[in-house]
């Protein structure tokens, strides 16, 4: 590893850096950024988005989030 590189990841709301939560999902996550905080980078930086926005014209394929999207969008726009 360069130890001059600097790591951005990517995470979600909710992640437990506790890695005990009951959600596996979360549990993976908050294990996966302590790692990375213990690798010897220059700098870690952990985003956790609660959402991330669509561009225009770009549709989920999941029915559930389409949804999400049709009732947000306009709010959020």
């Amino acid at each position: 590893l360069n130890p001059q590189m600097t790591f951005i990841y990517v995470s979600g709301a909710g992640t437990d850096s506790s890695e005990a939560g009951k959600s596996m999902w979360a549990r993976v996550k908050g294990k996966t950024e302590n790692a990375l905080l213990r690798l010897p980078f220059k700098a870690v930086y952990l985003f956790r988005p609660g959402i991330i926005q669509p561009l225009h014209g770009v549709r989920s394929k999941t029915p559930l989030y389409q949804s999400f999207y049709s009732v947000l969008g306009p709010v959020l726009s």
